[in-house]
């Protein structure tokens, strides 16, 4: 259940700055090809869960020795 909890603050996290650059982009007339966006924010995402993940599996690998 912890898993399923970071997964979806990592999401809402990386939702929100995309919408912040979004937002920011279309107030100077900068407009961002959609495709790239959502596969640059996925990539993003993953990588973020994968360094929490690394952190506790290293914590847990520390605590069984």
């Amino acid at each position: 259940m912890k898993h399923l909890l970071k997964g979806a603050a990592v999401a809402a996290v990386v939702l929100v700055a995309v919408m912040v650059i979004n937002m920011f982009c279309n107030m100077h007339d900068i407009h961002l090809d959609q495709t790239a966006t959502g596969t640059i924010s996925a990539v993003c995402a993953m990588l973020f869960y994968r360094g929490l993940i690394r952190n506790e599996k290293s914590k847990d690998d520390g605590n069984e020795k």
